[in-house]
């Protein structure tokens, strides 16, 4: 478990006093812990003995091994598929590689059930199925797809669902009609995209509502986010995976699907008709030859 996660998870009974160190390390994690004890007292307000009782409730002999804790997590966080060349090594020659890969994605799966409350997922839906807001998606240079993804299905199953892509300067114009009636779905994972953090950041303050995909370090939207959701990247290759991410994206997907089911239900005849007149898929070309299956029900929400 992450410091952050000891922090907010509620199982520790923190006095008045601890609370302010707490919402002071939550503030700027984790750059906070990484002064002094008489630096974090002063910025919290409160005593050099009341911050060591709190380092001591949170599981740790003493201050220097709470620096060392943080001190790890910001390696791991800002890791690199540079840095990890050594210490994720594949044994590809040894037994079945595949089966490695599969292994490990399992376990990733595993964890991510772990890891989302049912309650942010429903708020997560919640958020997608309100029809009163605009829905966009926003992702990073290896998460763009999974933003593609979600987009590609949210304008299937609702009206005024929109995808941030192509050139920056082109995703930056279209801030100016960010407002409250906006909610933007974001995916940031390590090592955390300047150009999405600021985007968000802007489109927050904007009074746009955040619904922030990351992993278990945190991106920094997560301190603006209205939601955040985590998913576990670690695997057997330096690079990180998306396996859970996307296992996330597909779930809000399909309850999406399941909880607008009669309202997307002649959008989605609309769409496939016109898919039909363009000959957009094979089976435009089957049903041209065969005339009596033009009056069949081609809702498909793949292709």
């Amino acid at each position: 478990m992450s410091i952050r996660d000891r922090l907010t998870d509620g199982t520790i009974d923190f006095t008045r006093s601890e609370l302010k160190i707490v919402r002071h390390l939550l503030s700027n994690y984790p750059a906070a812990g990484l002064n002094t004890v008489a630096h974090l007292a002063i910025a919290a307000g409160v005593s050099n003995p009341t911050v060591v009782r709190l380092i001591n409730k949170l599981g740790f002999e003493g201050y220097p091994e709470f620096q060392h804790a943080l001190l790890s997590e910001v390696q791991e966080r800002m890791s690199s598929p540079l840095s990890m060349l050594d210490t994720r090594k594949p044994q590809v020659g040894q037994g079945n590689f595949y089966q490695q890969f599969l292994n490990a994605s399992i376990h990733g799966l595993e964890t991510a059930q772990t890891m989302l409350p049912p309650h942010d997922f429903e708020q997560a839906v919640e958020l997608a199925a309100d029809m009163n807001c605009r829905i966009h998606c926003l992702g990073g240079r290896f998460s763009g797809f999974l933003a593609g993804l979600l987009w590609s299905h949210m304008k299937q199953l609702r009206p005024d669902s929109y995808w941030i892509n192509g050139p920056q300067a082109d995703q930056v114009d279209q801030l100016v009609d960010f407002s409250r009636k906006d909610i933007l779905f974001v995916y940031d994972y390590r090592r955390y995209q300047m150009g999405t953090i600021r985007f968000a950041k802007q489109a927050a303050n904007q009074g746009t509502r955040i619904v922030l995909f990351t992993d278990r370090w945190l991106s920094p939207i997560a301190e603006f986010a209205t939601l955040t959701l985590t998913a576990p990247v670690d695997t057997i290759s330096p690079y990180d995976t998306m396996v859970p991410a996307m296992a996330q994206t597909e779930a809000l997907i399909a309850a999406l699907t399941a909880r607008l089911a009669d309202q997307s239900r002649d959008r989605i005849r609309q769409i496939e008709a016109t898919r039909l007149s363009y000959a957009i898929t094979e089976d435009a070309i089957n049903t041209a030859a065969n005339p009596v299956d033009a009056n069949k029900d081609h809702s498909n929400l793949e292709g």
